[in-house]
């Protein structure tokens, strides 16, 4: 799809006023990294409403819902924050929530959803979970998408506009990557709001690189099979409108190993922050030295990139985060 054709459907300045009130404008936090070329701050969507960015998504989606859409109910397929972002958010609103979640989400999650007084429905598979989802919108229900939605898109897009009201003089965003919904419209939100000068990237596991196998290819692609364990980041694709505007307002993308991905949650647990391993992704990238060498050419440390890395999610695991040590 045509980039400037999604764009105008997205209006990221009103949904971060609709927004006003409901989620948390989350702080951008300083934190010292080895390489002094870097001036490094971090975007704390870990303490945002119900422990991740989606709730900026699921909030908007429910709030631009007519009557009739509300009294219909909503579902969705997720593995987990974007099914209790929207459970919590329909909860406040009076709207029925039916999630579609496959059976290895962490049990944290699923118990947070159910908490949320959503019905959750677990599947055997992502495959399965969105054939199931299928049958259920079939039957009158309204589907909310974890990603590839205007208002989803507009919700999440507000992550990228705090950053730029926040610290306009910001030179580099780095975002961890699913379906794409926080890249894209944030990259769209940071481009509307200090033009095309602040680089974006997204980062994603090489044994689930979607959003970087679609941008080459031009299309969005199944990955099969899925090479990754680090949930919240290997959707069965990215969503047609985040690759349209991906391609025309991100960078590029950064592939990192599951391995270098959980040794960027290690470094921010010790750290003191709560984060998930997909909310550590990005960070991960500069713990690892991954950013492109033309990003860092003639850097120093009186002349350091102003960069900015988002902890998308901080719903971690107890059993998983037992790993770490």
């Amino acid at each position: 799809m045509d980039a400037l054709r999604i764009a105008l459907g997205i209006d990221i300045a009103s949904a971060a006023e609709r927004l006003e009130g409901h989620v948390r404008h989350t702080p951008l936090e300083s934190f010292d990294i080895a390489d002094s070329r870097i001036h490094l701050k971090l975007k704390l969507e870990c303490e945002q409403e119900t422990g991740a960015f989606k709730a900026r998504g699921a909030v908007n989606q429910i709030l631009s819902l007519t009557p009739e859409e509300r009294a219909a109910g909503v579902c969705a397929t997720s593995s987990g924050n974007h099914g209790r972002a929207l459970a919590w958010a329909a909860r406040r609103a009076g709207v029925k929530t039916t999630l579609f979640m496959p059976h290895d989400v962490y049990a944290t999650k699923l118990e947070a959803c159910r908490a949320e007084g959503a019905e959750v429905v677990l599947c055997a598979s992502r495959a399965t979970a969105e054939e199931e989802c299928a049958r259920h919108v079939g039957d009158g229900a309204i589907l909310i998408h974890p990603y590839d939605a205007d208002r989803t898109i507009e919700g999440a897009g507000t992550v990228g506009w705090e950053i730029a009201e926040d610290w306009p003089e910001v030179e580099l965003v780095l975002f961890p990557v699913g379906g794409g919904g926080m890249l894209a419209g944030s990259a769209l939100a940071i481009a509307r709001r200090l033009g095309d000068e602040v680089a974006v990237l997204g980062v994603e596991p090489v044994g689930s690189a979607n959003m970087s196998r679609a941008m080459a290819e031009g299309k969005p692609v199944a990955i099969d099979p899925i090479e990754t364990s680090v949930q919240g980041l290997c959707p069965i694709e990215v969503g047609v409108r985040n690759l349209g505007l991906c391609q025309r307002y991100v960078e590029g993308m950064v592939q990192l190993s599951d391995e270098e991905i959980y040794a960027g949650q290690r470094e921010l647990v010790r750290a003191g922050y709560t984060v998930e391993p997909a909310g550590a992704a990005a960070f991960a990238a500069v713990l690892h030295r991954a950013l492109p060498d033309e990003l860092l050419e003639g850097r120093t440390s009186s002349y350091p990139l102003r960069t900015v890395c988002v902890l998308s999610g901080g719903n971690a695991d107890p059993e998983q985060l037992e790993t770490l040590k």
